[in-house]
């Protein structure tokens, strides 16, 4: 069980380390998408503030978690799994608020035949 849970703590890590890779680039595939021209600057801006904001913490967690003597579920990883499931739902919830005039299903705006 302990090489499982240290294989989640460095895939953690890992994640952290991407999620501020793209923070700080600004570019690259987490931010190509076929959304419309005039979403994309908001859209980028978005994306790289919930970089920053899910990475560092998740990276500082995932750190505690590793460090802690208490391998077997420790507090940090329930910590680090409740913060990774908030900043995801709060990211969709923003991103349909903020971005539903472009996210309407063109179909329903067909005429009826």
């Amino acid at each position: 069980m302990e090489g499982a849970f240290n294989f989640m703590i460095i895939f953690d890590i890992f994640i952290a380390v991407y999620l501020l890779y793209y923070a700080i680039k600004g570019s690259g595939k987490a931010y190509e998408n076929d959304y419309p021209e005039e979403m994309q600057a908001a859209h980028r801006k978005l994306l790289r503030t919930f970089c920053w904001i899910t990475g560092v913490p998740l990276l500082v967690l995932s750190v505690l978690e590793y460090t802690s003597e208490d391998k077997a579920m420790s507090i940090w990883s329930i910590i680090s799994i409740v913060y990774i499931l908030a900043c995801v739902v709060a990211y969709f919830i923003i991103f349909r608020v903020k971005f539903k005039e472009y996210l309407k299903d063109p179909r329903k705006n067909l005429p009826k035949r």
